[in-house]
């Protein structure tokens, strides 16, 4: 889940990476260091994804 605490501590990697929370819902963390919230889900049987943030 994310918590405040947990969007805190989220450190940069060597590859981009996921946290998720529920529901399609999740941080996108990229090897820069910027955090977005992105969003999954199916409109017409397509997955589509709706960014947030940077």
């Amino acid at each position: 889940m994310l918590t405040d605490a947990a969007l805190k501590n989220l450190r940069p990697k060597s590859k981009a990476y996921k946290s998720t929370d529920r529901d399609g819902l999740y941080a996108y963390v990229s090897p820069g260091g910027a955090i977005s919230f992105r969003y999954d889900y199916r409109f017409n049987g397509r997955r589509e994804t709706l960014t947030l943030g940077r």
